[in-house]
């Protein structure tokens, strides 16, 4: 049987009961997100290892892509693999995924219930039990009235986890998505000695020199569509071949930064990866002509995500001809 009820953070919900029922007896927990991770799952996916490891269970982090070096400093994330569940799991948590082949690695076959936390509005409800709320602004959120519905005490390494998740998903606070019941629990977490200068500086401030090339790259490669409102920036395999194959990781807060342009309405980043082309896209509603609906766009492009924030992938190629960037799909083979 599926339980999914919208959580409430003021008291212990039913679908907060039917994961801990779910935990309860049970030893060997995988935990889990998306390939190419972010602050909001990593942190939340490492806070819930923590409490659970304080419970005497064994617990396993496997991650395809594994860990950002700009998210190492996290408690807990020297020891998360790239593996996937072993057969004696009994239950298996995900963070952040809209459908179980985000997390890239082969669940489908396992019979362990799953938990599944997300804050996406295209959430599939693919879980055994499913703690999914929209109209909260970070998985670390949705985590954290989670962990005080069902009285797991939150100490220090998980408060750094779930403020670094929350800093991330909020743009330190400055995203539409911040709410007051965001600050309330930033508060709280930095009262167990959580700190948003720690975080900012590993995840915002620090650019190594090839990082900040990279940028560079994505930045001359930006322009402003006055037809469509839009700002576009593009990274090529020629370039990323130019730039050494920085991490892909290294690209993350460029489709913020350009979605800054006054007049735009929204902004669009591509990348190439591998044979896909890879998109994010952002809009903010607070700016004068108002922000467009990207979550819509991305849907139509295969893709999801919120209203403000989302992304798409397709096989293709980028690539540059005449000094204008081209998408090149990748014809698929007949069956």
């Amino acid at each position: 049987m599926t339980t999914t009820v919208p959580l409430n953070t003021n008291t212990l919900t039913a679908n907060s009961l039917a994961a801990l029922a779910l935990l309860q007896g049970k030893q060997r927990i995988f935990l889990t997100t998306h390939e190419r991770t972010d602050g909001d799952d990593l942190g939340t996916v490492l806070a819930l290892a923590h409490a659970l490891k304080k419970q005497g269970k064994t617990v396993t982090v496997g991650i395809r892509g594994g860990v950002p070096s700009s998210l190492a400093f996290l408690p807990g994330s020297s020891s998360v693999t790239e593996e996937a569940p072993t057969v004696d799991t009994e239950v298996i948590i995900i963070s952040g995924c809209s459908n179980l082949a985000r997390t890239g690695l082969p669940l489908e076959s396992f019979t362990a219930p799953i938990i599944n936390f997300d804050h996406h509005p295209d959430n599939a409800r693919f879980g055994t039990v499913n703690l999914v709320d929209a109209a909260i602004s970070s998985v670390a959120e949705l985590a954290y009235h989670f962990c005080k519905a069902v009285n797991w005490p939150i100490e220090n390494e998980m408060a750094i986890c779930l403020l670094t998740g929350m800093v991330s998903d909020t743009g330190s606070f400055l995203h539409s998505n911040t709410q007051p019941s965001t600050l309330y629990a930033a508060s709280n977490l930095m009262n167990k000695g959580a700190r948003t200068t720690t975080i900012a500086n590993n995840t915002f401030k620090g650019k190594a020199l090839p990082a900040l090339k990279a940028w560079g790259r994505a930045l001359a490669n930006s322009w402003y569509d006055a037809e469509k409102s839009m700002v576009c920036s593009v990274i090529t395999e020629e370039d990323l071949q130019d730039l050494h194959h920085p991490p892909h990781s290294v690209f993350e807060g460029v489709v913020e930064t350009i979605n800054k342009v006054p007049e735009a309405r929204f902004a669009l980043f591509l990348k190439q990866d591998g044979p896909l082309i890879k998109g994010s896209l952002r809009s903010d509603p607070h700016k004068p002509m108002g922000g467009l609906d990207v979550g819509s766009l991305a849907k139509l492009l295969g893709g999801g995500g919120h209203r403000n924030a989302a992304g798409f992938a397709f096989p293709g190629t980028l690539i540059k001809q005449e000094n204008k960037w081209h998408i090149v799909p990748t014809k698929l083979n007949p069956t």
